[in-house]
């Protein structure tokens, strides 16, 4: 599994009313693409939430690489690029998803919380406490669901959260939900995603003995 979000910060005095008919009338195009667990169209809007800023910064879970090789190269994403330029995309491997007691009803709201493993820190300790602490987070009421993911490039790990009422401040950042498209959100695999994968995932050309060719 695979997360991805770009963010496209406007101006101070932007007209947020635009993104919302934006996606008011493009965001269902996304309810039935292939490979997409879950879409948020997240909008920060400046002076709501505690927000500082004015941004438009949509979330993905993708379950399948193709679909969001698809997305990203010849697919939707050239929509964001003509109309807003092209953002950098920021892209972590999942690590978890869970379920919230609110999983059934239809979040308005999302929060991320961003940390560094320090380098000192063993990164599997870290990151299993990480979930840990994930789960605890969506025990609240009003949790839909949420993610782990780090960027092993950068250490980076980030908490996101789906809420059915305001996210908690706990979530240094904190979005509006304008839409949320799931089309395979039933496909995306709940709970710890690190285990060693099956010895038939692994019986590789180059494998002699059934175990990981390479390192």
């Amino acid at each position: 599994m695979h997360a991805m979000q770009y963010e496209i910060t406007l101006p101070a005095d932007y007209d947020m009313g635009i993104i919302r008919e934006r996606v008011a009338t493009r965001g269902h195009l996304l309810d039935d693409f292939g490979g997409l667990g879950l879409k948020v169209y997240g909008l920060r809007e400046r002076g709501v939430g505690g927000s500082t800023l004015n941004q438009y910064s949509p979330f993905y879970l993708w379950h399948d690489e193709a679909g969001m090789n698809a997305f990203l190269f010849g697919g939707p994403f050239s929509g964001i690029v003509e109309s807003f330029g092209r953002p950098a995309v920021q892209h972590w491997t999942v690590l978890g998803f869970e379920e919230g007691p609110a999983f059934g009803s239809a979040p308005v709201a999302a929060g991320k919380h961003v940390v560094r493993i320090p380098d000192e820190t063993d990164p599997v300790a870290f990151l299993g406490e990480a979930l840990d602490g994930l789960r605890e987070h969506l025990r609240q009421d009003g949790a839909h669901s949420g993610a782990l993911a780090v960027d092993p490039r950068s250490w980076q790990v980030v908490r996101y959260s789906l809420w059915t009422g305001q996210a908690p401040e706990s979530d240094e950042i904190r979005y509006q939900i304008l839409h949320l498209s799931s089309p395979h959100l039933d496909q995306l695999r709940r709970g710890r995603q690190w285990d060693q994968p099956s010895k038939a995932a692994n019986s590789t050309p180059g494998s002699a003995s059934g175990g990981p060719a390479g390192h």
